[in-house]
């Protein structure tokens, strides 16, 4: 039973009134089960309804609607939501809450509770960031933009040295690793931050936003002057202007007007994954 139809159910049950609106979920149920009657644009649920209902939801889902509300699993985890239901779906809490991905670079430890760490090449471990603010030894972070490039740091083809020694290697964040997070790691860290983003205004917007932000991390100057010239991505710098234009002119930081005039320069745009070495060149080495 899906989600939408358990909670307007429980709705229904708690609720004194015995009309309510002919949702498309409750609709289903109703012709599916014969529990209720249509009234014009709206369901009628009587007493006796509601006992069926309890009797539905028991049966088919583990849920009591006698001691159960719509906002049962509010704020819960999915292991805690199962104490209510048989849907550890139910709950409105997001999966890797407060999850942060981390890494260390190609041939170093991570540094973490005292401990020293070696991860396979293209792993990551997933933790929360307040355990790692808490325990992380590391004296500097580099924060890279996108997951391939995270992924793959590897197969990066230029020194990432700038960074520091070490440097504790922090996925940016997406859909499933927050951005606010890594955010809030930072500001707890209190350490140097790196930047390992696209060359386009946007990236350069992102990594002066970092909090304690320290450089950019990039290959040569002239290395990557030649990679933006060969570039073809015009669009993406053209569509990135009204967001970062007044922003990155304003902009002090060494390392953010150089490369910002660069882009003015030639005008286009160019994605980090473009320093990283390919499966079958890595294999072929």
């Amino acid at each position: 039973m899906e989600k939408t139809l358990i909670v307007s159910l429980l709705k229904v049950y708690h609720c004194d009134r015995p009309r309510h609106a002919a949702n498309g979920a409750l609709s289903r149920f109703m012709d599916l089960y014969n529990i209720g009657q249509r009234s014009g644009a709206s369901l009628v649920f009587t007493n006796s309804d509601k006992a069926e209902i309890r009797k539905v939801l028991l049966a088919t889902e583990g849920i009591d609607a006698a001691v159960t509300s719509a906002r049962q699993w509010n704020g819960l985890s999915r292991s805690e939501s199962l104490n209510y239901g048989c849907d550890e779906k139910l709950t409105d809490s997001a999966v890797r809450v407060r999850r942060i991905a981390i890494k260390a670079l190609p041939g170093a430890e991570m540094l973490l509770d005292r401990q020293r760490i070696c991860l396979p090449v293209g792993s990551n471990l997933d933790l929360d960031w307040r355990w790692v603010a808490q325990h992380c030894d590391h004296t500097s972070v580099l924060v890279v933009e996108n997951w391939e490039a995270f992924e793959g740091i590897h197969q990066v083809t230029f020194d990432l040295s700038k960074a520091g020694k070490n440097p504790l290697v922090v996925f940016r964040g997406s859909p499933v690793y927050r951005q606010d997070y890594v955010v809030s790691l930072l500001s707890a860290l209190s350490l140097p931050v790196f930047a390992f983003v696209d060359y386009d205004p946007a990236g350069l917007v992102i990594a002066q936003s970092l909090p304690y932000f320290t450089g950019i991390i990039a290959p040569p100057m002239s290395l990557l002057e030649t990679a933006i010239t060969t570039a073809k991505n015009q669009d993406r710098y053209l569509g990135q202007l009204p967001q970062a234009q007044a922003v990155l002119n304003a902009a002090t930081h060494p390392d953010i007007v150089e490369q910002w005039q660069l882009l003015k320069i030639h005008g286009k745009a160019l994605p980090q994954e473009h320093f990283l070495l390919s499966l079958d060149k890595i294999v072929n080495r």
